[in-house]
């Protein structure tokens, strides 16, 4: 359910006449607007970004982005002669709703004679806490439980080595991602303190890297904020020269991750517009496009 934004973000006055603003609030929990009171001599103007409103795509459009995607094969086409499907997601600390993106996959797999028995579903969770039954139908959809296995990753078992990147960072994945021979993900491309966008090839690392792989990767980002104090290559939609940006995409190519589904989201999390493509050039991309979209006017505030 997604509350209308119209009733957001609005100055009114309560039954007392005190100042209130309604904001949105728990996408994946029962979502409402939660209403905070304002004092009275307050001037409140809300900084939306820039594609705060932009409307959700059709399911028609959803079929089209992923259907064709840009410089790969569609995946009916990939798809054929694999015998083992992965498809990795994020968690709900993200609101991508992989339950809109997830029948059109499951669709492009069965046209290339993919059955149901060839396909699992992975959780990304890095070295978040796992998901209950409930968390996954939220995300996938109720109907997708029945039908495939879903698993949790689990960063301290179960991982394989798979490579060490050019930075020094020795990679270990999970093991029921990597005995498949295609590897799809689905996520969105959001502002991060870190690799400057989420998204890409984060769904593997840490998405699905172990304990130790994710622990040497947090050390990485330590060095480089000691190498950079100024902040001027890692940070919030910081991305061109960010290496643990380009330490996450080489980890996705040892790992193998064939294609990346990442959306551009809205206020409600709801997908605006969907990169399908090979992973560098669609997070690329995407990115560029997320640069606009996530743009936030800076305003001389008092406070």
């Amino acid at each position: 359910m997604t509350p209308d934004l119209a009733g957001c973000y609005a100055i009114y006055k309560d039954f007392f006449g005190m100042p209130n603003i309604r904001l949105p609030q728990l996408p994946w929990h029962s979502p409402r607007e939660l209403e905070l009171p304002l004092p009275d001599d307050w001037q409140v103007e809300v900084c939306h970004m820039a594609g705060f409103d932009r409307p959700a795509l059709k399911p028609e459009e959803i079929r089209a982005s992923i259907s064709n995607p840009i410089g790969l094969p569609p995946i009916r086409e990939l798809a054929r002669g694999r015998r083992e499907v992965v498809i990795l997601f994020d968690d709900l600390t993200r609101v991508t709703r992989v339950a809109k993106l997830l029948p059109f996959v499951l669709q492009e797999l069965a046209e290339a004679g993919i059955s149901d028995e060839q396909v699992r579903l992975v959780a990304a969770l890095g070295c978040h806490g796992a998901m209950n039954r409930l968390d996954l139908a939220k995300k996938l959809g109720q109907s997708i439980l029945t039908r495939f296995p879903v698993y949790n990753h689990n960063p301290f078992d179960n991982c394989v080595y798979v490579g060490t990147t050019r930075m020094g960072t020795k990679l270990f994945i999970n093991q029921e991602v990597m005995s498949c021979d295609l590897k799809i993900g689905i996520g969105s491309i959001v502002p991060h303190p870190v690799t400057g966008f989420g998204g890409g090839g984060k769904m593997i690392l840490p998405g699905v890297s172990s304990i130790e792989t994710t622990e040497a990767f947090h050390r990485l980002e330590a060095r480089v904020r000691e190498e950079y104090p100024d902040s001027s290559v890692i940070g919030m939609g910081k991305f061109d020269h960010n290496p643990l940006r380009r330490e996450v995409g080489e980890a996705a190519k040892l790992a193998s991750l064939d294609m990346k589904i990442d959306c551009l989201l809205n206020e409600w999390g709801e997908p605006t517009s969907i990169f399908a493509r090979a992973l560098e050039s669609a997070y690329a991309a995407g990115v560029q496009r997320a640069k606009e979209h996530y743009l936030t006017p800076q305003m001389e505030i008092g406070m």
